[in-house]
């Protein structure tokens, strides 16, 4: 399918039905840490980037014969996209689609940056759960580590928008903070996303950092005991290290074809592990699918980290 893919086993949300809104990596951010790659076409243009009518057929077609008992049945419906979701003027429909009709979840993980816009934040009122970002509560480090379009260069209006969203949203705010070594991790920058959380007061915030091959290869994780230090400093709310995940997902109703995974392999890099949670294979049919990939010269393999991960080939 072009627009949807998995489910997976997400770290925070269980079986997880990915929805891809925006598939070039468009996006109003260029993260030097994004997973994607870097962001080939900076904007704050919002439209409707993908048919909202090929994503709902999309959706009627994955869910054609299945019910809440089969076994890929997923937990959440997760709107995301190669570059940032928000900026696809049918977000909002595609969110009451999944709730009204399909009577699931829905999870949207977005930059944030665009919450300042009173008709963003009506889009995403229908979700459950919103997963915005907040790397940097200062204007020198929001630039530098998410590079954004000059009308997203102000921390504040950006924080801003998410107290406005987080008054209204009757669902749950799971902030999430990516934190990368000697970028966004000194004592001032911290103390500045202390105010800011203390300000937007989500029901989480979720601390991440580099673990998966960046857009920038110089973009560094912190260790563990330093994240561990930096949540020890977060009094007022709950929050969580999300930087690494296990568990296994639920089986498939049938084992996915060496093509499904290449499209996995399209939105992220992934290592063998991540693959075999994420599809319910073992070790050795995946090997063989990704020996079949690389044979192809439809993937390849890099190293982050001490980890081996797979990513596809970028076509021209």
């Amino acid at each position: 399918m072009k627009h949807l893919f998995g489910p997976v086993n997400s770290r925070r949300l269980g079986l997880s039905l990915g929805v891809d809104l925006v598939p070039a990596k468009i996006c109003n951010f260029d993260c030097i840490y994004c997973e994607v790659g870097v962001t080939t076409g900076l904007t704050v243009k919002r439209r409707e980037y993908s048919p909202t009518s090929e994503i709902i057929a999309e959706l009627d077609e994955f869910f054609a014969g299945l019910d809440s008992k089969s076994p890929g049945w997923p937990d959440f419906v997760t709107l995301t996209s190669s570059g940032e979701p928000t900026l696809h003027t049918g977000i909002g429909e595609v969110i009451r689609y999944v709730k009204k009709q399909l009577d699931l979840p829905v999870a949207v993980l977005t930059n944030g940056s665009l919450l300042s816009d009173p008709q963003v934040r009506l889009d995403l009122l229908a979700a459950d759960i919103v997963v915005p970002s907040l790397d940097a509560a200062r204007a020198p480090t929001l630039a530098a580590i998410n590079r954004p379009a000059p009308e997203c260069a102000n921390p504040e209006k950006i924080i801003e928008g998410l107290v406005d969203f987080a008054e209204e949203f009757g669902g749950e705010i799971w902030l999430e903070i990516l934190l990368a070594a000697d970028v966004n991790d000194s004592d001032e920058d911290i103390d500045a996303l202390l105010a800011a959380v203390d300000r937007i007061r989500p029901d989480r915030v979720q601390l991440n950092t580099v673990v998966r091959p960046p857009a920038e290869s110089w973009a560094r994780p912190l260790p563990e005991n330093k994240m561990q230090e930096i949540a020890g400093r977060f009094k007022n709310c709950r929050v969580e290290i999300v930087a690494d995940y296990s568990g296994r997902a639920a089986k498939r109703p049938e084992q996915p074809e060496r093509m499904e995974i290449l499209e996995m392999l399209k939105r992220r890099p992934c290592t063998k592990t991540d693959i075999c949670e994420a599809t319910g294979l073992d070790g050795a049919d995946v090997d063989r699918l990704l020996n079949e990939l690389e044979r192809s010269s439809l993937i390849r393999e890099t190293m982050h980290d001490g980890r081996k991960y797979y990513q596809a080939e970028k076509r021209q």
